[in-house]
């Protein structure tokens, strides 16, 4: 396979690469393990019930409802809702596999951890495993992709450096209660950071002026500097990164994480992840080779 197309996510090939291989032989090990004898755990009743539902956070390139009426290639369509991104997409293949309709349900990153609990959704994709969250629900023991902390920062601003962001003149948005909001809290405790509870509320402070940066992992960035057409994508140094994968509620018998688990792993590895961030951004007008 192609090793640009299967890092392009990452930012960090050589570091993608290799956990993205630990990943894979953590899928092996959990696909080995046998279903419960007795007893009806989420795997089970997802299969009895035909239906799987996966949380969603409208923000790009994960998620992206997609209200134009577009009949678009990529399309994924949920309760007479579309939509696009790599986790709708990558939530379909899953859904397909298992033989189950997909539901698709909107929340938001701070609530998604709440809404695990509350048996709103399933299973959550793109959910970054913190140790805070892992306390009260758990993750799959693959990852979908392996991103670099990125800033979109307003014509003038100086930001080779985390430091260099580190005052009190600079302002940033990120949404609460992610682990970007408890990454930049600690990586910059003198600067501005305003919080909001949707991607949109940061993408219009930022165009609006009123910050001076916007903070992402991974691609999101760019596609956002793409769309807006206006300042500069910069990974500060030191470089950090981060995985994404899925969370879902915690039980006893992990027949549904393991499966998750396995599958995520082999998606990873034959690109159809990476293919659906590639027509994502086909999707938006990008290059993905950019």
């Amino acid at each position: 396979m192609d090793e640009s197309r299967r890092n392009f996510l990452s930012g960090l090939p050589a570091i993608g690469a290799a956990a993205a291989i630990a990943g894979a032989a953590a899928a092996t090990g959990a696909s080995a393990q046998e279903a419960p004898v007795s007893g009806e755990d989420a795997f089970a009743r997802i299969r009895k019930n035909g239906v799987i539902r996966f949380g969603a956070a409208n923000s790009e390139p994960w998620y992206f409802k997609d209200v134009s009426g577009s009949d678009a290639p990529g399309g994924v369509e949920s309760n007479g809702v579309v939509w696009r991104g790599v986790c709708p997409a990558l939530a379909k293949m899953l859904a397909d596999a298992m033989g189950v309709k997909l539901e698709l349900v909107e929340t938001t990153w701070g609530n998604a951890v709440a809404g695990l609990q509350a048996g709103q959704f399933d299973v959550m994709l793109a959910l970054d495993g913190t140790p805070t969250r892992a306390l009260a629900i758990d993750f799959i023991t693959t990852q979908m992709a392996w991103n670099p902390f990125n800033v979109l920062v307003a014509d003038g601003v100086n930001a080779a450096n985390w430091s260099d962001l580190n005052n009190p003149e600079f302002s940033v948005a990120v949404m609460l209660g992610t682990s970007m909001d408890q990454f930049i809290s600690k990586l910059l405790p003198k600067a501005e950071i305003v919080r909001f509870q949707e991607a949109s509320q940061t993408y219009a402070a930022f165009q609006g002026g009123r910050v001076k940066g916007i903070t992402g992992a991974g691609p999101e960035m760019d596609l956002l500097r793409e769309k807006l057409k206006i300042g500069n994508v910069v990974i500060p140094k030191p470089l950090f990164a981060i995985p994404s994968g899925a969370g879902l509620p915690y039980e006893p018998t992990p027949r549904l994480r393991d499966y998750l688990s396995t599958s995520v792993g082999y998606l990873y590895f034959a690109s159809e992840i990476q293919n659906a961030y590639e027509d994502y951004a086909r999707w938006r007008g990008l290059d993905p080779s950019k």
